[in-house]
């Protein structure tokens, strides 16, 4: 019996020096492509040029950038295990649709709960005249989606939400949603669809 717990012991160490050893590689490789990068743009004019006129200049998704870091490097942190649970299995459900600036305003249940419809980033929280508490969210699929008239939301500017996480509370019956993809405004029933 005092073997086995040693010997349990032991491989947790090892466990825990591995990933610190992991991390540390990514450390070392998030700084050698840095510098890789930094060389290149000083010597290079075209992508100098490329840099300042087409990335700058325009928006940068976060969320597919995360995507993408995760996908071939793995989690920033080692001990970054996904410990949320998907909160919600459905879509967003709502009685009546309407046009509304540039999205829509859904007529929904009194005190709606409201779930992220995709991963991604939250790029926005604040208020909006006419709309109220707003939150944005940049999807790791490149779309944008804002969720307005929202209240009882624990979400922080920069927090990473999993399809199905809680957002928040509708105040009231009415969710104003906005859905974003490059610079054409979507249909709430094609994109939910």
């Amino acid at each position: 019996m005092k073997y086995k717990c040693l010997e349990k012991l032991v491989h947790q160490k090892e466990k825990k020096g591995s990933r610190l050893i992991r991390f540390f590689n990514k450390v070392l490789m998030a700084i050698f492509l840095g510098l890789v990068f930094l060389i290149v743009m000083e010597y290079s004019p075209k992508f100098k040029t490329f840099m300042h006129e087409d990335v700058l200049n325009k928006n940068i998704s976060f969320g597919f950038l995360g995507k993408l870091y995760n996908q071939y490097f793995g989690k920033i942190l080692p001990n970054n295990e996904e410990k949320t649970l998907e909160v919600f299995n459905e879509k967003i459900n709502y009685q009546k649709k309407e046009k509304y600036d540039d999205g829509w305003k859904l007529t929904v249940s009194d005190n709606y709960l409201v779930p992220s419809i995709n991963n991604g980033i939250v790029v926005f929280i604040g208020e909006k005249e006419g709309i109220g508490k707003v939150i944005t969210i940049e999807q790791d699929d490149g779309i944008t989606l804002t969720y307005g008239n929202i209240s009882n939301s624990n979400l922080k500017l920069y927090d990473y939400v999993v399809k199905g996480n809680f957002l928040g509370e509708v105040n009231g019956t009415t969710l104003y949603l906005t859905i974003l993809k490059g610079n054409q405004y979507l249909d709430v029933e094609t994109y939910l669809s």
